[in-house]
């Protein structure tokens, strides 16, 4: 659905302040149906510095002709003149915009009521606890903010015919070390203490709190003392500050009133949050509500054991991924981390494994922890907005957020939520875990660092260790007279989706395969790596024994965990004798084998029900003992059982029935091979609740019993 959309520029929007702006936005815009995204950078460093700020490219991801409106937090940022080149694209485009805490030439301005507020908290010092002894701590002498908090409180001294003392206001720089100076200055005895000390921001409050308590002046027996702003934390201090919220939420509301020319408020006339430092005393309910939102804000503090190994296994698991697919996957697994979000739209450049960001198309991929995720689409630059926004029934506030690691950026993510007020400290967490987990898969999955690793040695392959064709020619021609020929293995890989989404997905299996085939081996085999996916094996003696057992194993350990869309195939041939001759001979029979299985196979895919044939298929293999009966598989693909047959038979070349027995046997060869259970049991293992039954029907697919089986095939050997 297509409506009107409002940009946000911000900088940390997770930071209190700032969320108090955005609820204030979102609620005037959801009144008018609007949409609301916003365009944030994660840490916001307060220093010009490439490295530090190169999160800041999520800035780029703006364009004001996808907008009806453009709202800047200007107090957000350190310097404004980094976005001069985005302020002119916004008057190219001649977008209405408005700036919240600041002026920018051509825009509308809205400023807080920083001196009302002031002169209300001073009135309130003055008219309920008569106070007129009052020093005044606020910020930086050159900054407009410290004067305007200074001339609300001048305005209330007047008010009541109070003489104001300009000797009693300090400058500080609305930070902890101001408060904790004053307060050094009293303790010494260098400025006698005065009845109240009204701080300009909550943090200067804060540490003059603290430092005189430790000190053993009592708050506020000897000297009350006021914050403002309410950027939250009074829980974290000594005694409970007083203080008053600013108007952000409100200020957020007239800017979208500008925008949209509508008249939405709400009544947020009383914002005097009272606590210990003055004798009011602390509301039970307001602080409630405040440590509820600290626990929000700072979910790390407050978990129980539980979620905090939810958060911890979180990581562990990114980090184990091999793929961007599994990556996704454990994504999905954790969604529920991101609290109150709708969804998440992960957006990766194209090439985000590669060493240069291309910025011009991304693969995005949306999770909400609802369902499996399907596999990213890819999005032009032009279009991501769109394609984020269009589906959604009701409006929403979409948060840009960058995705990168030191200097190499990957992307954004785009979180979503249907409430105003979504969007808090745990996806800073979240983003940044992602963005580490998705530095080590690239590490793990650099083409460049594999190809140079596979030219170290021209003997041997540095991926599996096993020796090239070249070496492999030559030990076979040193062989003994108890070689007795070779076994080729070759996986084929034959879907043809090659883009970034499965880009050294190949790598992984290759790598698995080859670990699989050591183990089966004993130290008399040779094993080689004919090209990127054939592998061959010079055997010692029992070739036939070593043939069945890299056939079943590697039917579990491999093809039945990676089957999938369906990507791999895998052929094993064998033959007697071990020349050159031979070895060409097999080369050639294996490819062949494999490469018509291929073909088949890709020209399968136009098939209606294709794909939930390949998930049906899927599960018959990963767990044969519990697959659905003919009746059940049809009705779970809404297709008559006639139908089902048919058209499972022409994708796989073989009946589904057919296919589950097969599979259930090829199960039990691996446990035959692989432990020591009793044939009871195996049958049990295997779907069967009768071991007659299970044993004849062994026979009929495999030619001999399952004791015969074990007999001839399976003896122990190590590491399986």
């Amino acid at each position: 659905m297509l409506r009107k959309k409002i940009a946000v520029i911000t900088a940390r929007a997770d930071d209190r302040i700032q969320k108090d702006i955005l609820l204030g936005i979102a609620e005037a815009a959801f009144s008018e149906n609007v949409d609301v995204v916003v365009f944030s950078n994660i840490h916001n460093h307060w220093i010009k510095d490439n490295v530090l700020n190169f999160e800041n490219i999520i800035y780029d991801f703006f364009d004001p002709s996808d907008f009806d409106g453009v709202i800047i937090t200007a107090e957000a940022f350190m310097d404004l003149s980094m976005f001069s080149d985005i302020f002119e694209k916004i008057r190219e485009a001649k977008k209405p915009a408005a700036v919240i805490g600041g002026e920018i030439e051509g825009f509308h301005s809205l400023f807080f009521d920083d001196d009302d507020d002031m002169e209300k908290l001073c009135e309130h010092l003055i008219t309920i606890h008569n106070i007129t002894d009052i020093h005044i701590l606020t910020g930086p002498k050159e900054n407009i903010f410290s004067h305007r908090r200074v001339r609300g409180c001048k305005r209330a001294f007047e008010k009541h015919g109070i003489p104001f003392d300009e000797n009693k206001v300090f400058f500080g720089d609305f930070w902890y070390d101001s408060g904790e100076s004053l307060a050094n200055r009293y303790i010494s005895g260098e400025l006698s203490l005065p009845q109240a000390v009204m701080c300009a921001n909550d943090c200067m409050a804060y540490q003059l709190c603290d430092t005189l308590s430790v000190a053993g002046i009592r708050i506020p027996e000897d000297v009350t003392v006021t914050g403002y702003d309410y950027t939250g934390g009074r829980i974290y201090h000594y005694p409970v500050l007083t203080t008053f919220r600013g108007g952000r939420r409100t200020i957020g509301i007239k800017a979208v009133n500008y925008l949209l020319s509508s008249n939405y408020t709400i009544d947020d006339s009383n914002r005097f949050v009272s606590g210990s430092t003055c004798s009011c005393g602390t509301n039970p309910s307001e602080l409630y509500d405040e440590i509820y939102l600290e626990r929000i804000d700072h979910p790390n503090m407050f978990l129980s054991s539980i979620a905090q190994f939810c958060v911890a296994q979180f990581s562990v698991d990114l980090t184990l991924c091999r793929t961007l697919r599994e990556y996704i996957e454990a994504l999905n697994n954790y969604f529920y981390l991101l609290h109150g979000a709708s969804s998440l739209y992960l957006c990766l450049d194209k090439d985000w494994n590669s060493s240069e960001y291309a910025g011009d198309a991304y693969l995005c991929c949306e999770i909400n922890g609802m369902k499996t995720p399907g596999e990213p689409i890819m999005v032009s630059k032009g279009t991501l907005l769109s394609a984020i926004t269009q589906s959604r029934q009701k409006p929403a506030v979409y948060y840009f957020s960058p995705v990168y690691f030191q200097t190499r950026f990957y992307g954004c993510a785009v979180s979503a939520y249907e409430t105003p007020d979504g969007y808090d400290f745990s996806f800073r967490n979240w983003n940044q875990t992602i963005s580490n987990a998705l530095e080590f898969l690239r590490l793990k999955n650099d083409n460049h660092y594999l190809s140079l690793c596979q030219r170290t040695s021209s003997l041997y392959d540095a991926l599996t260790g096993f020796c090239k064709i070249t070496e492999f020619r030559r030990s076979a021609e040193e062989s003994d007279s108890k070689k007795t020929g070779i076994i080729a293995i070759k996986v084929n890989f034959c879907s043809d989706k090659e883009y970034s989404f499965e880009r050294n997905y190949q790598s992984d299996i290759i790598s698995s395969f080859a670990q699989t085939i050591k183990q089966i081996c004993t130290d008399k085999e040779i094993c080689c790596r004919a090209d990127n996916n054939l592998f061959l094996i010079l055997c010692h003696e029992k070739r036939e024994i070593l043939s069945e057992r890299i056939n079943v194993i590697l039917h579990r350990n491999i093809y039945a965990k990676y089957y999938e869309n369906p990507s791999l195939i895998i052929s094993v041939e064998d033959c007697e004798g071990y020349s050159s001759k031979d070895i060409d001979n097999i080369i050639s029979k294996t490819e062949s084998s494999s490469g018509q299985t291929a073909f088949l196979l890709k020209n399968r895919e136009p098939v209606t029900q294709f794909n939930n044939l390949l998930e049906l298929r899927k599960e018959v293999i990963t767990n044969p003992q519990a697959s659905p009966d003919t009746d059940s598989a049809s009705r779970k693909l809404c297709i008559s059982i006639g139908y089902f047959r048919s058209v499972y038979k022409k994708c796989f070349g073989v009946s589904y029935v057919q296919d589950c027995i097969n599979e259930k046997i090829m199960l039990a060869r691996y446990l035959l091979c692989t432990t020591v259970m009793s044939i009871y049991t195996i049958a049990v293992q295997c779907g069967y609740t009768s071991e007659k039954y299970f044993a004849r029907q062994f026979k009929q697919t495999v030619g001999m019993s399952p004791i015969q089986y074990r007999k001839r095939y399976c003896a122990p050997f190590n590491h399986v």
